[in-house]
Order: C-alpha cells, then structure tokens, then sequence
C-alpha cells in the first residue's frame, strides 16, 4: 500500500538523493531545494518533510511552516503554520496551485501541531483523503498559498516554494520504508 501511495504522489523521475547529515538536535536531516527532510531520533524516528519561510524584515527564525508527516501506516498529515493563523477558530482555508483550487473542509482542520498540543498559529490536517490529494498536488507543483481568514494583523496568506519538495517526499518515505 505505501508503495503504490508513494507511486502515485510522487510519480516523475526520480530526484538525486541528498546526504543525510546528523545535526546537534539528534535529527537526521537532507537538504532538498527549499525542502528540508527530517527524520527524529537519528532517523530511528519518524520523519517528515519541512518549508518554512521568514517574512521580509522578521527576525524570526521562521514566520510561516508546512510540514508533511509520514505515518507508519502510509498515510500523510500536514501542519500549518503561519503568523496571524487563528487556530482554534479557523473559518475557511484553501491550498492554490496556480489556478486550482483545493478547499478544506472545516471538519479536517484541528488545532494545534501533529501530536494534538497547543502550538501557536498552527493547525493540523489529518483527513486521508484530502492529505493524500494534497501530497500529490505538493510534490508535482512549483508553489502553492494557503489562504485562511486571519486573525490580528495577519494577511491570510501564506505562500510556499515547492522547489525540493518532491525530493523531500522520497526521501521521507525511502527512510521509513
């Protein structure tokens, strides 16, 4: 079953593989394009495949975070985070690519990070078939923008490079294989 979801979202040439480097965190990480692969405790541990990005003249480390989790069982959960994102209460919230439009049913957006903890600005969504259709679109895109109804000062807008991301996938599911 991985096999055939993994033939299927990332169905293209196969990218370089990137080496993986331990970094003092206790991750094992590879660089691809603007995509980071990431695997926890030494890549004992699951892994995932991270973008983030800062906002012009932020000094923070990272203003906005789409993050592509491998379950053990194949399937794809995916954390968003972005400055102004009202978690707890999100209203509507769409993935473009291009001119496609993906909407997220309220149903599939719950707050917080991947293991369910308060995680400011962040939401997590773990419906199947909509990760899965989203991984697809990810992995054979160029860009894509989240777009949300924000809270504070935030734009609604979260806008990410999916240069490396394909790469980043087959890196992700090479190591959980």
């Amino acid at each position: 079953m991985r096999a055939a979801l993994l033939a299927l979202c990332l169905a293209a040439a196969p990218a370089a593989a990137q080496e993986w480097v331990l970094h003092d965190s206790g991750e094992l990480r590879a660089d691809h394009g603007d995509w980071l692969a990431v695997c926890a405790d030494g890549g004992a541990g699951p892994c995932r495949a991270v973008q983030t990005f800062a906002d012009p003249g932020s000094d923070a480390y990272f203003d906005g975070r789409l993050a592509l989790h491998l379950g053990v069982d194949g399937g794809w959960t995916i954390e968003v985070m972005d400055r102004g994102l009202p978690a707890e209460r999100v209203g509507a919230m769409n993935f473009t690519f291009g001119t496609d439009v993906v909407d997220v049913p309220l149903s599939a957006i719950r707050p917080g990070d991947i293991g369910g903890g308060p995680a400011a600005d962040t939401v997590t969504l773990d419906l199947p078939e909509l990760t899965r259709d989203l991984v697809a679109r990810i992995a054979a895109a160029a860009r894509v923008t989240v777009n949300y109804a924000p809270s504070g000062d935030g734009d609604g807008v979260a806008r990410f490079s999916l240069r490396g991301s394909r790469a980043a996938l087959e890196a992700v599911a090479a190591r959980q294989d």
